[in-house]
């Protein structure tokens, strides 16, 4: 079983191409990897060590002197339950609504049509 910071490919499906997980650091992984970056006269050295991308080093960086520690914790995006099912619910009652709409004015048009005049 691979670990989420796991960076061993995978065959693909066709069993020629390989698949990268993709890997969560924590805020305090993060941290350790930009301190030994700072402190080692390569760069690319520690980011082959991790095997990051020096762009993402540098997002975490930048991150980090902004925000401090709080720049480098994962926000999560994840929805409650509860919320994901009131936005389910929201969704249909629209499209219900907009189907009541579309029959109201289908029916005003046609009236409109036979008598000549609006409602």
């Amino acid at each position: 079983m691979e670990s989420k910071k796991d960076n061993a490919t995978r065959k693909g499906r066709s069993g020629g191409e390989t698949v990268r997980t993709r890997r969560r650091w924590k805020a305090e992984e993060k941290l350790a990897i930009l301190k030994e970056a700072k402190e080692s006269s390569s760069v690319a050295e520690v980011c082959r060590k991790h095997s990051i991308d020096p762009s993402m080093l540098a997002r975490w960086r930048e991150s980090y002197e902004t925000f401090g520690l709080e720049g480098l914790k994962t926000h999560s995006t994840a929805i409650d339950p509860g919320l994901r099912k009131l936005k389910k619910e929201n969704e249909r009652l629209k499209k219900l609504l907009a189907e009541k709409e579309l029959e109201v004015q289908m029916l005003s048009e046609a009236y409109k049509k036979r008598t000549g005049r609006m409602p």
